[in-house]
């Protein structure tokens, strides 16, 4: 029996399409294949496919514009491969109306808010995660999936090589390290004061290793990890950072804010496009000067003072 006459759904495509995350997996099994997987491949229609991406964003449970097209992403790229197989003629999943994704303004703690955040998160265990997030604007599950191999004393520099992922439906949690987000590796130069913080948690692990004794556990050489080497659970950094935050008066900010604030922090005090694109590992420059378009009031206040400057050097002013 061939593959063109066995109704055999969705998942037996995605088994051989290796490409898949961890997060595109996830929306096979808790979308995709409630869905359409016990349809026949060769019956599916462009109208089936348009029904089920319209019905992501329906109900109580709609999914946002940008996770629709995620999902019909993945959907995408598993037909395509049943293409490629010549299972399908075509990829029924082309030319589909997708909800359309607002882009919000990214929020950012400023350069004047910078000072209390830091003083608010000085006497929090999770210090040093904050910290280095803010200032090497790395995401949540890269801070968290950081090796001690990545770091290079010598250098000033760390290398982003990989996440840190749960394993899905794994109770305890299990983790995994998975490459980065565009499988791109990046190289980041740090300032002395974050490699000063790198130093701290080495010495702060070291005394937990000694204190945890032969319950110490640390296969994966992570940089952060609890008292007993496991891997840290992004919701119980994420809730001490939240519950900080609130403390602040930035209750609508999160986790990615910190990103954010590295950006704008980052052009504010005159770093350019390129060299922030390539430190938050961007895709391209246009996508990060599309995400920090906006110009904060110090950059204005900069700008009209260099122009002041010129000015008065040339002796036109009236």
């Amino acid at each position: 029996m061939t593959n063109c006459n066995i109704i055999f759904g969705i998942l037996t495509v995605s088994e051989r399409t290796t490409h898949q995350t961890t997060c595109g997996k996830e929306h096979i099994r808790i979308h995709i294949l409630p869905a359409l997987g016990k349809r026949k491949l060769t019956d599916l229609t462009r109208r089936d496919i348009q029904a089920f991406v319209s019905s992501l964003g329906k109900d109580r449970k709609a999914l946002s514009p940008k996770t629709i097209r995620v999902i019909h992403g993945t959907l995408h790229a598993l037909l395509a491969a049943a293409k490629r197989d010549e299972i399908l003629f075509r990829n029924v999943a082309d030319d589909c109306t997708l909800p359309r994704v607002t882009q919000t303004k990214a929020k950012a703690i400023t350069t004047d808010q910078l000072k209390p955040f830091l003083e608010a998160i000085k006497h929090d265990k999770f210090y040093h995660i904050y910290y280095i997030a803010i200032f090497f604007g790395q995401r949540e599950a890269e801070v968290l999936g950081l090796r001690w191999d990545d770091v290079y004393w010598e250098t000033n520099s760390i290398v982003i090589r990989q996440q840190l992922q749960i394993v899905p439906n794994t109770k305890p949690a299990q983790y995994q390290l998975v490459p980065p987000k565009e499988n791109k590796q990046r190289r980041i130069i740090l300032a002395q004061s974050a490699m000063r913080i790198l130093r701290c948690q080495l010495i702060k692990q070291q005394s937990m290793q000694l204190q945890a004794g032969s319950m110490w556990s640390n296969p994966l050489d992570l940089v952060f990890t609890n008292e007993f080497g496991k891997p840290l659970h992004h919701f119980a950094v994420y809730s001490h950072l939240k519950a900080i935050l609130d403390s602040c008066g930035m209750k609508d900010f999160t986790f990615h804010s910190l990103r954010h604030s590295f950006a704008t922090i980052s052009i504010e005090n005159g770093d350019d496009i390129k060299t922030v694109q390539a430190n938050l590992g961007h895709h391209a420059a246009a996508f990060t000067l599309k995400i920090y378009a906006h110009v904060s009031d110090r950059m204005q206040q900069n700008s009209a003072a260099r122009m002041e400057e010129l000015i008065s050097s040339l002796g036109t002013a009236e």
